[in-house]
């Protein structure tokens, strides 16, 4: 009889050591198929990463943008603000509204251009990372804003 109980334990052991083999090999697929699934994400994510162009640019380079017509001229200042003096042909989106601001956004095809300035750089900033979060392809902020555009001596329309 403690034959046989050595002979049973023995073979549950040999029984629990292949399924502790079955076990960790299907952990090992179940790993890699993750691993495979996070790749595709990281491949699309850095496809559209090379796609997507979203610089803070100096006072003379977002002139020259403005004056190539290559996009739509974005100001994120209150309309307060905007009011007050802005660049001629800006459109006024209120980044402080925000509710307001990702509804006219959307709006905007995803491929445009856009061009982005508020009073000193922070809230276009934040602006554009929103924008480059939300799919948009090419993103200029004035990296000084309208503070920068004063200086320099450029129009301002009110």
């Amino acid at each position: 009889m403690i034959i046989f109980g050595i002979h049973f334990i023995l073979y549950l052991m040999k029984l629990l050591k292949i399924y502790l083999v079955l076990f960790a090999v299907s952990l090992l697929f179940v790993n890699c198929k993750e691993a495979v699934d996070k790749r595709k994400v990281e491949t699309q994510t850095n496809k559209t990463a090379l796609n997507t162009v979203a610089k803070n640019v100096v006072v003379k380079d977002f002139k020259s943008l403005i004056d190539a017509q290559t996009g739509i001229l974005i100001d994120v200042r209150t309309p307060q603000e905007y009011q007050a003096g802005h660049i001629p042909g800006a459109i006024n989106f209120d980044w402080k509204n925000q509710d307001t601001f990702s509804t006219i956004v959307k709006e905007i095809s995803k491929d445009k251009t856009v061009l982005i300035y508020c009073h000193s750089g922070y809230r276009s900033g934040l602006a554009k990372a929103y924008l480059q979060k939300n799919g948009y392809q090419k993103i200029y902020n004035l990296e000084s804003g309208i503070m920068g555009w004063k200086a320099a001596h450029f129009d301002i329309e009110k």
